[in-house]
């Protein structure tokens, strides 16, 4: 009579982990559509929808990726890319809110602003279509009989 090494079986764990789980993500969708729906200040939206995000890709990593069972190096590796990526973003994010005013567009009176220094690219004002270079000459009445 053989028995089993339970070390060297695979065993699978129950079905219901893994509803519990969908359940989550499934309740983490419908929580990122519905703060979608809410203002938040400026910061706090993208914070909430990352931390959701975050949440959620854990889990999956955890229980349908099946790190939840093992341990050791992939728990490490994990650990290790999460730190990364935490790190870049955030990099990103302080920069992008240390910048000059100017330099982030689209944030409401900061387009009314003209910037500093002379302007190099173009004239302020449009010139008149007649001064203009790069527009032909208006053409002239051409229904007109020719003048002798």
């Amino acid at each position: 009579m053989a028995t089993s090494d339970p070390k060297t079986e695979h065993e699978h764990p129950a079905a219901t982990r893994y509803y519990l789980v969908w359940a989550a993500l499934l309740a983490g969708t419908l929580l990122t559509f519905l703060l979608s729906r809410v203002h938040l200040p400026s910061p706090f939206h993208l914070l909430v929808a990352i931390a959701i995000a975050s949440a959620k890709s854990v889990l999956v990593v955890l229980f349908f990726m099946h790190l939840w069972d093992h341990g050791g190096a992939n728990r490490l590796v994990f650990v290790t890319s999460i730190f990364f990526v935490v790190l870049l973003i955030g990099l990103v994010v302080l920069d992008n809110a240390t910048r000059f005013e100017l330099a982030n567009p689209g944030r409401g009176a900061t387009l009314d602003l003209v910037p500093p220094g002379p302007d190099l690219l173009g004239p302020r004002e449009t010139p008149v279509p007649s001064r203009r270079v790069d527009m032909p000459e208006p053409a002239k009445d051409l229904l007109r009989a020719p003048e002798p």
